[in-house]
């Protein structure tokens, strides 16, 4: 578990250094700067349960239950009963990030069906063994969206 002091700083001296943090991850807009100093700042610890937190609640969101959470993720049942209670009754800052995430994948799934329709046959190629094969692949690609976080 991550240790702070046990010597609580002030209250001007936590706002501005938080505000600092804060004003730091929003103006880092570029995603590969971004990565870099996530890998710099926190540790490999850190960023494993910061992503799988973002995941249980993207998951939490679409429906999925405690079980098949806990299996895909490798988290226990205490923590996803305490990130639920938080999306439940303290998620307003969740909320909008839960909705961005789950937008974006919604709009990939509709661009990769509006893709099968403008994938007309020509004369000759109804039952082309490429078509097929993009149409699987297209079929696999929406699967693929639908079930990742």
């Amino acid at each position: 578990m991550t240790k702070i002091s046990r010597i609580p700083l002030r209250p001007d001296v936590w706002e501005r250094i938080f505000d600092i943090f804060i004003g730091t991850l929003a103006d880092l807009k570029d995603k590969k700067k971004l990565e870099a100093f996530i890998n710099d700042f926190f540790s490999p610890t850190e960023k494993i349960m910061y992503a799988k937190r973002l995941a249980l609640v993207v998951l939490l969101a679409k429906g999925h239950d405690y079980q098949s959470i806990r299996q895909i993720l490798k988290i226990s049942p205490p923590t996803i009963a305490k990130m639920s209670l938080k999306v439940k009754y303290e998620g307003k800052g969740l909320f909008p990030v839960i909705e961005d995430i789950l937008r974006k994948q919604a709009a990939q799934i509709i661009w990769k069906e509006i893709e099968g329709l403008l994938d007309i046959p020509t004369k000759g190629s109804l039952k082309s063994p490429e078509r097929f094969k993009r149409n699987i692949f297209r079929e696999q690609m929406i699967r693929e969206i639908k079930s990742e976080f």
